[in-house]
């Protein structure tokens, strides 16, 4: 996997159908980007800590995430998640069925990268991700692993 995959992106959605969606749209941008999927804002946390010390999971460059969730919310995660000095260079973007503004606003006050509505649509979702995709894989420069490593490496 390494050498071949440029990206990973994890995507924290608990809805089956809206997993296919995200995985067939992501599939067909062409790009070298490996997806992982977790159900819950618990099983997102876990992997993120396995990502530390596990060669098996791989450390995403992007994070998808749905506020509505049974268990811990996407708030929540997202708040753990930045507040962890860790994770907190990932960039989390919101991809909900909320178009409430309370929730976009607490979203972006938690440090949301970005906020999605989801579309009901998938030619739809397939645009938008097809415009994610183009911005957070072709137009920004992302913190990759290697960056992290050499980091770490260089005495202080």
């Amino acid at each position: 996997m390494a050498g071949e995959v440029k990206s990973v992106v994890l995507l924290v959605e608990d809805d089956l159908g809206d997993q296919k969606l995200m995985r067939d749209a992501l599939s067909q941008q062409g790009t070298k980007s490996h997806l992982e999927i977790v159900g819950t804002g618990e099983e997102a946390l876990e992997y993120l800590e396995r990502t530390k010390d596990d060669d098996s999971a791989p450390r995403p460059h992007l994070i998808l995430l749905d506020l509505n969730m049974p268990g811990m919310g996407g708030k929540e995660f997202l708040r753990q998640v930045k507040e962890n000095p860790n994770f907190a260079d990932i960039p989390v973007v919101i991809v909900s069925t909320s178009d409430a503004a309370g929730d976009v606003r607490d979203s972006y006050k938690l440090k949301a990268a970005g906020y999605i509505q989801k579309c009901p649509s998938q030619e739809e979702l397939k645009k938008v991700v097809q415009k994610l995709v183009h911005y957070w894989f072709a137009t920004s420069t992302l913190v990759k692993e290697r960056d992290l490593v050499a980091e770490a490496s260089q005495p202080e």
